[in-house]
């Protein structure tokens, strides 16, 4: 485990930063991530997810980890990262609390970035479950399939969109997580050159 609370949220938002930066094709792309140091990343914000036109305090329902965008603020990506074990109503909590979100707002300097989640918008949700007991099979047997059976309005995450990402550990978890967005961001991606 890291040291610090979110060090691995941290470093794996540093880490997906400069993946994206490095590329000819994703450079154009905003990425805000959590957990970091903002003096030194200017990228490092609150990502507030809520519902309704403005972020206040009482429509705020969930704070998410990770954000990428395109240049005209639609969110491609969000991705919720548990550092440690990942029980089913830990799951729950998170898919829920973002899919009853229809923007997310950063805060830069003294002002509020909308962001809109549209069709295509992705989620991940990424920690620990183990090989052993029964947590994998309630995901991909329990979770998955009903999840998948639940309707949500237009300007929410479409269910189709959810992913789950979790290994043994979170060094395995973000190895994983890290192959999936070297999958999803690739030259012939519907997100490359930051449009879909």
């Amino acid at each position: 485990m890291s040291a610090k609370p979110g060090g691995h949220t941290e470093k794996f938002g540093l880490w997906l930063t400069q993946y994206l930066k490095a590329s000819d094709h994703f450079q154009n792309l905003i990425v805000f991530y959590d957990h970091g140091n903002p003096d030194q990343y200017p990228n490092v914000a609150a990502v507030k997810g809520f519902y309704g036109q403005q972020v206040a305090n009482r429509n705020r329902l969930a704070d998410v980890d990770v954000l990428v965008a395109n240049q005209d603020y639609e969110i491609l990506l969000l991705i919720e990262i548990e550092e440690s074990k990942m029980p089913p109503k830990t799951i729950l909590g998170d898919v829920f609390s973002i899919l009853f979100c229809n923007r997310v707002a950063v805060k830069i300097d003294d002002g509020q970035q909308y962001f809109s989640i549209g069709p295509e918008t992705q989620l991940f949700v990424a920690g620990i479950v183990p090989g052993r007991g029964d947590g994998r099979e309630k995901i991909e047997e329990v979770i998955r399939p009903r999840l998948r059976q639940i309707r949500v309005p237009e300007d929410a995450i479409q269910v189709k969109n959810i992913d789950f990402v979790y290994g043994d550990d979170i060094s395995e978890t973000l190895c994983k997580l890290k192959c999936r967005m070297k999958t999803i961001f690739t030259d012939s991606s519907v997100f490359a050159n930051g449009t879909d």
